[in-house]
């Protein structure tokens, strides 16, 4: 029997961050299987990577007389398995899994941190997240941030020493099946095929946006900068992959703009963007905090260049003047500035797309990321054999 390891996340749509990570885990003979809150991927994700998925019911809000009770089931759970390892991501299931994987004392408890949500709160709101992400972290033995802004992020709000705190490569949570944005028939079929049915021309120009329409990904400043730059340019058309996420909304205003304008194209959510992707010409994230910034990522892989928010999580998905620019999100000047240089700049575009994907290539691959988390728990196993790390 190999070393146990339990992941755990809150929501079962959280288990496209596991996607793969598991089966190649037990190709490497590990025992391996995931706990969240049940829901319609749940099944899906099982059937696919051949995991099993235990049952927890947890609520992503706060609800103190919930949580207790999904504490106590979690307990009754792990004292069931008996894990090796407890890896626990996303707010709720960092704060409910790692805490019962202490009280049961499992040898090896990870808090992995896929973003602050503390960041852009204020006031008793964010006295609790902070708590609740300091209780999570005292609770592990050992702490993953998804970057290194993060990382800096968790050491500079004092919720868990630096030499607790790793990263693994160049970060991301699970790294990016690269051959799936390579150019193929197929692939060229669908873009195609995409262009004709939104009226995308030759000689269109099109800024694109991929992940979940709320204020804290700059959805506002994203609609605000593409109309300022549509005065000058006629041929500029805004593309939005993603759906309205009521719990941080974007402004009746933006979203009535985004609806009305018959330049801006909302293709909804997209079970896969890739095709999208490679629709664009520049791929504009102007989000206010992240963990990582997947989607930056996938626009390079994809070719295109990036303008993205100089903040934690996202900065570590460009090289800054090579594969795209960064941007103050704050700065409508500097995002439009960079942005026009990039539109006049075709040659400008070529390099950073072809930087972009290369880059992206050699640094987060799903196999450099396994590869890493591999080593990181062999680390771990031998750490754990000398006198244990105490938690709190």
């Amino acid at each position: 029997m190999g070393t146990k390891v339990i992941y755990a996340v809150t929501i079962a749509e959280s288990l496209v961050f596991l996607k793969g990570q598991l089966k190649y885990l037990e190709g490497r003979g590990y025992e391996a299987a995931a706990v969240c809150s049940d829901g319609p991927y749940t099944d899906e994700f099982e059937q696919q990577e051949g995991t099993r998925v235990m049952r927890l019911g947890m609520e992503r809000d706060i609800s103190l007389k919930k949580d207790l009770k999904s504490l106590v089931e979690c307990i009754r759970m792990i004292r069931r398995e008996r894990p090796d390892i407890v890896n626990a991501s996303t707010p709720k299931a960092g704060l409910i899994v790692t805490l019962a994987a202490y009280l049961c004392g499992v040898p090896i408890r990870i808090y992995t941190m896929r973003g602050l949500r503390m960041e852009t709160t204020s006031g008793i709101k964010r006295r609790i997240l902070l708590t609740a992400e300091k209780i999570a972290a005292g609770a592990a033995t050992h702490c993953l941030a998804i970057s290194e802004s993060l990382k800096d992020q968790v050491v500079d709000f004092r919720i868990a020493s630096s030499d607790k705190v790793s990263v693994l490569g160049r970060g991301s949570g699970d790294g990016f099946d690269v051959s799936r944005f390579h150019e193929s028939s197929e692939l060229l079929r669908k873009v195609e095929d995409l262009k004709n049915k939104y009226g995308i021309s030759k000689d269109s120009f099109v800024l694109g946006f991929t992940g979940r329409l709320t204020k804290d990904k700059g959805i506002v400043e994203l609609v605000q900068s593409f109309n300022k730059l549509k005065a000058s340019y006629g041929n500029l058309k805004l593309l939005i992959v993603g759906e309205y996420d009521q719990t941080d909304p974007v402004p009746e205003e933006a979203r009535n703009e985004i609806e009305s304008n018959p330049d801006i194209i909302h293709a909804g959510f997209q079970r896969d963007p890739i095709p999208y992707f490679h629709l664009m010409d520049v791929f504009v994230f102007l989000t206010k905090r992240e963990g990582f910034g997947n989607v930056s990522i996938e626009a390079a892989l994809s070719g295109v260049p990036v303008v993205v928010s100089g903040v934690t999580g996202a900065r570590d998905t460009i090289v800054d003047g090579k594969s795209g620019f960064l941007v103050d999100p704050e700065n409508e000047k500097d995002i439009r500035e960079k942005l026009e240089l990039l539109i006049l700049a075709p040659e400008l575009r070529g390099r950073m797309g072809e930087f972009g994907r290369k880059w992206a290539e050699e640094n987060f691959s799903n196999e450099t990321i396994w590869q890493e988390l591999d080593q990181y728990y062999h680390s771990c196993i031998a750490e754990n054999m000398r006198p244990a790390r105490q938690g709190f």
